[in-house]
């Protein structure tokens, strides 16, 4: 993870903190339905403030190349191999604070529809509306900075693709 990705993280965590802090102690000083009203919607924050600073700083999301498939494991420990077969490009996609590589597969349109649930498919259609894609990798997943993961992208896809003669 960068640098600057860190640094913001670290100021959300501690502006929440900040934020609790003075939540309870209003909610002790006044003691009234509305100070705690407010100390728990802080205390949501804090929690929220603090799941994605661990998911970022630790950085508990990644991306692994193996011979059979390019797997994307997510937050949650959920792993999306997409095997290289399916696979036809990478292309970037940076947004003011994250840099992506977006993986083009094949029959993208097949994809979306066997999405299990009605939402994930959603979010697919609106992704591949918008950017072309439906799979993303993040720079922060790889350790790596963006040109070196799309190199190592290409790299990796044009290896398997030799091997299985696809193209």
């Amino acid at each position: 993870m960068n640098r600057k990705n860190k640094v913001k993280w670290g100021l959300t965590m501690l502006a929440s903190l900040l934020f609790w802090a003075v939540s309870i102690w209003i909610a002790v000083e006044e003691n009234t339905w509305k100070a705690w009203a407010w100390f728990a919607f802080f205390t949501l924050v804090l929690l929220l403030a603090f799941v994605n600073f661990a998911r970022v700083v630790i950085g508990s999301q990644s991306v692994v190349f193996t011979d059979e498939n390019l797997v994307i494991i997510g937050f949650w420990g959920k792993k999306t191999p997409i095997p290289w077969n399916r696979i036809e490009d990478f292309g970037t996609w940076q947004t003011r604070y994250q840099n992506q590589i977006k993986v083009f597969t094949r029959d993208t349109e097949k994809e979306i529809k066997e999405m299990p649930t009605a939402f994930r498919r959603f979010l697919a259609r609106v992704d591949y509306d918008f950017t072309g894609a439906i799979y993303f990798i993040l720079e922060d997943m790889s350790g790596m900075n963006m040109e070196e993961l799309l190199e190592k992208c290409n790299q990796e896809l044009k290896k398997h693709q030799k091997g299985n003669n696809v193209r």
